[in-house]
Formats: structure tokens, sequence, C-alpha cells
């Protein structure tokens, strides 16, 4: 599944859900068992339907998404399954009353959206964004699959490296897929998001228990640097440390850092190994990101995604000390 802001994720599916490995494959690192989110398999190396999935977003440029994708017609052990591939647009599913970018949108609206995908709760997805992006907005769609109930999903670390080492790319449009008359509406996982209200009572109330991480870049978290969007106050949260999302990608291929690497990387921040964490950024996109590379580094904390993120809180903070900026 493709995502993105005009990014692509793929998703890979496998019609039969079990609990085997997913295989190794020897010019990647591992064996990464199905229970981890984060994957350096390639999609070829199984059996599974291919799942494009566009999410759009206003700064960033679209990549051309239909000039190179996963391959379609990858030759698979069961070749009983098919490879299938869907365009998840995250400028439709979303909360499309609300003022802020990229809100979670209702279970319902969700369902109904990943059923016209043609998306069923068995499928096993791998989610990944466009070449020329690396890692944006895929552990994002990701992170709302497992919100919504969907737990066989994957993010690939990344399609930039499966393109470099030589695996079946394809070219041109992607003709939908049937839609599947319904995807089930699940109860919502309160645990892993924090309202507004209840991240401003957090921060008043000078909660020590509670660590906030902003992934932002670090000239707009300091303050230094002005937010794209015009008229919104740069700064950050009191009491947050920074871990920009640059931090934890390789510089050229864009895929997370080794494990070890990323411990260091959040060591250096000041990631609190115990407490509760929040975690935030621009619009509650790359806080997903966040997310991900915590639990793949084997932070067992709990932590739950501030959805309106910087969007929502530099908007609607009634007092001053609530915006902190390390620049005077």
């Amino acid at each position: 599944m493709y995502s993105g802001p005009k990014h692509r994720t793929y998703a890979k599916q496998h019609e039969k859900h079990n609990d085997k490995s997913l295989p190794e494959h020897p010019g990647l690192p591992g064996r990464i068992p199905r229970r981890r989110e984060l994957t350096h398999n390639h999609p070829a190396d199984h059996p599974c339907s291919c799942r494009p999935a566009r999410s759009t977003h206003p700064r960033l440029p679209c990549p051309a998404y239909p000039q190179l994708h996963v391959c379609p017609h990858l030759n698979h052990p069961a070749p009983s399954l098919s490879n299938k591939h869907s365009f998840f647009d995250m400028d439709l599913i979303r909360d499309t009353t609300s003022p802020y970018p990229q809100m979670l949108p209702t279970a319902s609206h969700f369902a109904s959206c990943v059923a016209a995908l043609g998306i069923t709760k068995d499928d096993v997805l791998v989610i990944y964004d466009a070449v020329d992006v690396g890692i944006y907005s895929s552990p994002r769609v990701a992170w709302m699959f497992r919100f919504f109930g969907h737990e066989a999903v994957h993010v690939l670390n990344n399609f930039r490296v499966y393109v470099s080492q030589g695996y079946p790319v394809a070219s041109g449009e992607m003709r939908p897929l049937p839609s599947v008359s319904k995807y089930p509406v699940s109860p919502l996982d309160s645990d892993r998001v924090i309202s507004f209200e209840e991240l401003r009572e957090l921060v008043l109330a000078r909660e020590e228990e509670v660590q906030i991480v902003d992934s932002r870049i670090a000239g707009r978290f300091s303050g230094e640097e002005d937010e794209a969007v015009a008229g919104l106050s740069s700064g950050h949260m009191p009491r947050a440390v920074n871990v920009p999302l640059a931090a934890m990608l390789e510089d050229e291929s864009r895929t997370f850092l080794p494990v070890e690497k990323l411990k260091e990387v959040f060591e250096r921040a000041g990631v609190d190994g115990r407490a509760p964490l929040v975690l935030t950024c621009n619009s509650g996109v790359t806080a997903a990101a966040l997310d991900l590379a915590l639990g793949e580094t084997g932070f067992r904390n709990p932590r739950r995604i501030y959805d309106g993120s910087w969007m929502e809180w530099a908007r609607r903070v009634d007092r001053p000390e609530l915006i902190v900026k390390d620049v005077h």
C-alpha cells in the first residue's frame, strides 16, 4: 500500500493470516517476525497481495507514484495469491470536518474507505512511501490501521532500497481494485491517543511522570525558525524533548537507522525509557514514525500520539507559558 501526502505507501497482503515469520532475504538484515512492525524483507519474498496507498500533504511535492511502484506480478510460491495495490489517500481518509490536517477519521468512515480500497480484515499489509521520499507517511498509515484494529500491518524499510537492489517494479497508472462489501468497524483504541484537553491539563499540572517527545525539525521546535503556516507560532510544549524525523533516518537511503543507532538518538535526546510518552509533531504524521522507532528499539513504556499536534496546540493554547521558545 502506498501512502503519504502524494506519497506512496505499499501494502502487501497474506490471504491467510498465520503466526509464521516473514522469510529471510539474503540481501537485507535479518528474519523479521510477523509481530514486528518494521520489515526489511521485500514484498517479493513471500506470498502476499500488494496494495499501494497514497496520502497527500499540502507542503510536500507530489512524487510520481505511477512512474514507479512495486510490480503487481511478483512470482510467489503460492500462485493462487494475487498481488493487489491500493492508494491510501490521507486527504480523504481523515476527519474532513476538522480544521486541523490529518486528524483521525471516525471508525465508520475509516471502515467504509478501506472497504472501497478492496482491503479485508484478513489482509497482511506492508506500507511504503514513494522512492523519492524514503520514509515519511507510511508509519502514520500503518499506525492508523493498528488503531482501528488491523494488527497485521508492517512498514517497508524502504521502497528506495527495494528499487536500488533490483527488485521488480512497474510503471503506469494502477487500475482500482474492486471494493469489498464490508470492512468491520472496530472499537477505537483510546489508549493510543491523547486529546488537546487532556494534554493541556497534564502540562499545566506539571505532571512530571509524562514526557512529551516532538519530531518536528529542530529550528521550529526551538522557535528559531518560522512555521510554514503564516501566523502560526513556532516553539514547543513545556518540558518537551526533540527527536526530528531526519535524526532517525539514514542520510542517503532515508531508511530507519539500525536499532543500536536509534537507541543512541533517543538517549542523546533524553527520552525516558520508563515514563509514559506523548508523541507529537506538526500534524500527527511523523509522530507515528517516533512510535514505530521507539517500539522497534525496545521501549515498552506506554505511548500515545497527540493527533492534533502542533497545528492544533499552537492555535488553541490560551496561556503564553504553554509555548516555549529556546531563543529570545
